[in-house]
């Protein structure tokens, strides 16, 4: 990736984690792991859209549409148009994060990291009545946002060492 694209994103990446209360290796950590970092991925299946993978059919217009995947309005198109934009998506997965907590404070009574983000990751199932409930995916996430933490954070800023007590 270019690095005035990495630049760029990291800017909007810090926004939007700022203004919807989760860390910036959150994001990239979940970026990370749903496209690799290619704005323009779109997932085999058709379903889900750019650098965080957003399910296009609960987006928008598509949201609307009676088969958003096969027979998509003009309007649907703009939305999943506007998914593979590096902006647009990184702002819908901040706002989807902000969503899932909602959803899982609303349906489990809490709103903990990895039920929110395996609810981002569509680990719901309504008909079992059960919610946020995390996959091998959703620890693979946190496990590597812990990582991003020790070798970014941690080796940048060591904690302090105590003095030792010098022997007379």
């Amino acid at each position: 990736m270019p690095q005035d694209d990495a630049k760029h994103f990291a800017t909007v990446l810090q926004q939007e984690a700022k203004e919807h209360g989760f860390d910036p290796f959150t994001g990239v950590a979940i970026v990370h792991f749903e496209s690799g970092w290619y704005p323009e991925m779109v997932s085999e299946n058709g379903e889900d859209y750019g650098l965080g993978q957003i399910r296009a059919r609960y987006i928008g217009a598509c949201r609307k549409d009676e088969d958003p995947l096969n027979d998509p309005s003009p309007e649907c198109k703009a939305v999943k148009a506007s998914l593979l934009t590096a902006e647009t998506n990184i702002r819908t997965m901040a706002q989807l994060i902000t969503n899932n907590r909602k959803l899982c404070k609303e349906k489990t009574g809490s709103a903990l990291f990895h039920q929110w983000l395996a609810s981002y990751q569509g680990r719901n199932f309504p008909k079992q009545n059960r919610w946020c409930q995390p996959g091998d995916k959703t620890w693979q996430v946190i496990k590597y946002r812990r990582h991003l933490i020790d070798e970014l954070v941690h080796k940048k800023h060591p904690p302090a060492k105590t003095a030792k007590k010098s022997k007379k």
